[in-house]
């Protein structure tokens, strides 16, 4: 087996045809179906179908498929790497993290990134822990910070960040002393929380059933930021982890909660696949910084440098 017949199965895979294939790779059309009739006589299967719309994998061409596709990402991260080691610094970064800890985490990681590794081209995701875990195992993401527990924990590579105390939110006008408050004064209020599926909606709902409390949810929503939005628009209290909460916001105050764990963050990274040195550079980045967070945050980590003490 050559790289050769797996970049033709990839083209074939990404273009739809094998004409389209052979355009993509400036050959002709019998070379493409030679590529192909060499990889299956190999491998011993069928690994597509020719029909009247293109060609289609086979469950087999699946798979092969995805381990061509990890196999050209090593490649790439083999030139990466090296590169890096030839002191260009340059290369491709993904990462991803969820709402609630991005406002601090990626403009702090990004102006890091320019001071210590400025060739370094880095994508961010933001979105749900289970989005961010699938893209991960998917290979879309090399990282990405997520609340535990972990959805996939089995195929994932997790460490362990920091937990953070959540805080409830209210109007400025809600009548409610000044804390610490009970998830039983937040539920006359209404509450404001992401979907079941969303972890903190899960250790939010768990707290409340150890207190033998239905929580009444009036509005689910996705995005941490329009949920401090509609807290102060007076559509209900929320619980959220303190840092999530812009402190330009106006219309809400945070209160001490009470009977409600802290939930804990990690960083993420799929099991089969390893870091390029520019997602290492990312790695040790958040890492550094998490030593570095507001006091709300309490980091895991230890034995990590201050930024200061690092920077350049």
């Amino acid at each position: 087996m050559e790289l050769r017949h797996l970049d033709t199965l990839l083209a074939i895979a990404e273009q739809g045809s094998f004409t389209a294939a052979a355009d993509t790779l400036a050959t002709v059309q019998s070379n493409v179906s030679e590529q192909v009739r060499q990889l299956e006589a190999e491998l011993g299967v069928e690994l597509l179908t020719r029909t009247r719309r293109g060609a289609i994998p086979t469950e087999f061409g699946e798979r092969v498929i995805e381990r061509a596709r990890r196999v050209r990402r090593e490649l790439e991260a083999m030139r990466v790497d090296l590169s890096m080691l030839q002191g260009l610094e340059v290369g491709d970064a993904s990462f991803g993290t969820v709402g609630t800890a991005s406002r601090w985490i990626v403009p702090r990681l990004v102006a890091l990134l320019r001071v210590r590794a400025p060739g370094i081209r880095l994508r961010v995701n933001e979105a749900a822990s289970e989005r961010l875990a699938a893209e991960v195992l998917g290979g879309e993401l090399a990282q990405a910070i997520v609340t535990e527990p972990l959805p996939h924990e089995r195929r994932l590579a997790a460490e362990t960040l920091l937990e953070e105390a959540l805080v409830a939110v209210v109007p400025a006008d809600a009548p409610v002393g000044e804390g610490p408050l009970s998830l039983e004064d937040l539920a006359p209020l209404g509450l404001v929380l992401p979907p079941p599926s969303n972890p903190l909606r899960t250790e939010v709902e768990n707290a409340a059933a150890r207190r033998g409390l239905t929580l009444p949810v009036t509005v689910e929503v996705e995005g941490i930021r329009l949920i401090g939005d509609l807290v102060a628009a007076g559509a209900g209290a929320s619980v959220l982890p303190e840092t999530a909460v812009p402190p330009e916001l106006a219309g809400v105050r945070t209160v001490a909660l009470d009977g409600v764990p802290p939930r804990r963050l990690a960083l993420i990274s799929a099991r089969d696949s390893a870091l390029t040195l520019a997602d290492r550079a990312v790695r040790d980045g958040v890492r550094r910084l998490v030593a570095e967070t507001p006091v709300a945050i309490r980091p895991i980590l230890s034995g990590v440098a201050p930024l200061e003490a690092t920077a350049r």
